[in-house]
């Protein structure tokens, strides 16, 4: 999702843009082979690398971590520093879970503190991506949404049809919308900066918020939205913080972009969302 965003974004912009794929069926000039559980082979030379492929369930980390951390891990850096060592420019797309989810509003210059093995990978990722010096930057993401995401169709459909849905009272995002990672992510590869840089929502609320307002939106009964708890799920306790949020000061000053409000991101995608459920 991100990553196709960002090649639409660039290439509308005037980039000549690449965008790899491991899907053998999928490759052509603009969509060069890479497959980052055995990189291998010279991409072309480029000014600027963002990195936003990896094996991002938490669950699937955890079952495996040493398949997943060839990937997010040793792939990703051979990739960095190869094409740092051509010149390039490299962003790496992490994540709010290099932090353990306990503290809100997470300051960018705290340790990594990671609670699962897919955090523990991307901070790992960072400190390589970070050692490239002026050739690195990081750009941690917390709940990136987009219009039509599956879960919000599901939902829409069967309030549509008059049937409840099952929104968890006790699993949080702060979600942000996935523009506002492409307008960051441009901002760092036209300025070239380094560092450790935060897109995020401004505050964390449960799904169930996230559904009352997408009940809202389509004009159906609140009343089919019956609560249920993430613990009776198959969901891993590292996959359900309380935090998600992290700081902006950053983004603000430099480039005028904040944390979006959590009512403001749920309503954008909500809307556009409906469109594919109706």
């Amino acid at each position: 999702m991100i990553g196709a965003a960002l090649a639409d974004h660039f290439s509308a912009r005037g980039w000549q843009v690449q965008a790899t794929t491991r899907r053998r069926d999928q490759v052509d000039e603009a969509h060069p082979f890479l497959n980052l559980a055995a990189p291998m082979g010279d991409l072309a030379n480029a000014d600027v690398v963002i990195l936003a492929a990896a094996m991002a369930r938490i669950g699937d980390c955890e079952d495996d971590p040493d398949g997943t951390r060839q990937i997010n891990v040793d792939g990703t850096l051979a990739v960095a520093q190869g094409m740092a060592g051509q010149g390039a420019h490299v962003i790496l797309l992490s994540s709010d879970k290099v932090f353990d989810g306990t503290v809100p509003l997470r300051d960018r210059n705290d340790d990594p503190c990671p609670a699962c093995e897919y955090g523990r990978q991307k901070a790992a990722a960072e400190a390589g991506v970070l050692a490239l010096g002026d050739q690195g930057a990081v750009l941690r993401l917390s709940k990136v949404l987009e219009p039509g995401l599956e879960l919000l169709t599901g939902w829409a459909r069967e309030l549509f049809a008059g049937n409840a849905i099952t929104p968890f009272h006790d699993l949080y995002l702060a979600p942000v919308p996935v523009d506002l990672v492409v307008q960051l992510a441009m901002h760092i590869a036209v300025e070239r900066v380094a560092g450790i840089f935060h897109c995020t929502g401004a505050e964390d609320r449960s799904y169930v918020d996230l559904a009352h307002i997408l009940a809202e939106e389509i004009a159906r009964d609140p009343d089919l939205i019956q609560p249920g708890s993430c613990q009776t799920a198959n969901i891993p306790a590292a996959a359900r913080p309380r935090h998600t949020t992290l700081e902006m000061t950053v983004e603000q000053s430099r480039w005028g972009l904040t944390a979006p409000a959590f009512e403001v991101t749920a309503r954008t995608i909500i809307s556009g969302t409906s469109n594919h459920a109706a």
